[in-house]
């Protein structure tokens, strides 16, 4: 087990985590995420070292989204760099700490929106990989009682919305307090509810735009989603079209879509 961490991670558990939590984050770094992980070699300083900035990324500052970052690890220590967004990279783990620690840069939060299969998650997931970003899919962060409506074939109202909209607001507000990008799929349909997500300007929305008949094309070949071809209607009567948004028509690749908002904003 290692003793104690390195000098540069135990800057960044000073820079994310407030003192009265820092004390019991080191510990769970040093105790929890050491070199009994499954798969970790025994020497292998540096594989740790990125393995602990990947779980540090995840937290944000927040003892218990590192304790969910270090549980993630100990089942397999290759997820926490996907969702990290460090991934195959050997660098990008160094490249955000210097970032970090900096702190001069200001986040940003772009919303990949639209309605259901315009393609969120695959274009907001390949952004994130060619940003090294941290992505998170909307729809996951649904209560328990939504996804039964929708698994239902039960469209959602603006009030079982409305709590779904508030995590998101936070989970939005706490990548902003601790300077870290995100890309955030999430269909964002109507004005108001993009009000309750546009925390500051640096949040940006994207708008992946289809017709009916190409997005009900889509959701037919969709295999195991709770979001049924018989909803689109629906989601398309409750669509209001941004008119701040970067608009982009679904008809490109995953791959040029994500080229021209690399592009467009020059990220």
């Amino acid at each position: 087990m290692t003793p104690n961490l390195s000098p540069r991670t135990q800057q960044l558990v000073e820079r994310f985590f407030e003192p009265e939590d820092r004390v019991e984050a080191t510990r769970r770094l040093v105790e929890e995420c050491g070199n009994n992980l499954p798969f970790c070699g025994q020497s292998d300083e540096f594989k740790l070292e990125r393995i602990r900035f990947a779980v540090l990324r995840l937290s944000i500052g927040y003892l218990d989204e590192l304790q969910k970052a270090v549980d993630l690890a100990k089942r397999d220590w290759r997820d926490v760099l996907v969702w990290s967004g460090f991934g195959n990279d050997l660098t990008a783990h160094s490249t955000w700490a210097e970032r970090a620690l900096k702190n001069r840069h200001k986040a940003l939060v772009i919303v990949m929106m639209g309605v259901s299969g315009s393609g969120k998650t695959l274009v907001g997931s390949l952004l994130a990989n060619r940003l090294n970003w941290m992505y998170r899919d909307a729809d996951n962060f649904h209560s328990k009682e939504n996804r039964e409506k929708m698994a239902n074939g039960i469209p959602l109202t603006d009030q079982d919305r409305a709590g779904w909209l508030m995590t998101l607001r936070r989970l939005i507000s706490r990548f902003m307090e601790r300077n870290e990008d995100l890309i955030l799929a999430c269909s964002a349909l109507k004005e108001s509810y993009r009000q309750v997500l546009r925390v500051n300007e640096n949040v940006r929305f994207v708008y992946l735009r289809g017709t009916y008949e190409q997005i009900e094309a889509r959701l037919k070949e969709r295999k195991g989603h709770f979001m049924k071809p018989g909803m689109l209607k629906s989601q398309f009567e409750t669509l209001e079209e941004p008119g701040d948004a970067l608009t982009v028509d679904i008809s490109q690749t995953p791959q040029e879509i994500v080229k021209l908002i690399h592009n467009a904003w020059n990220l």
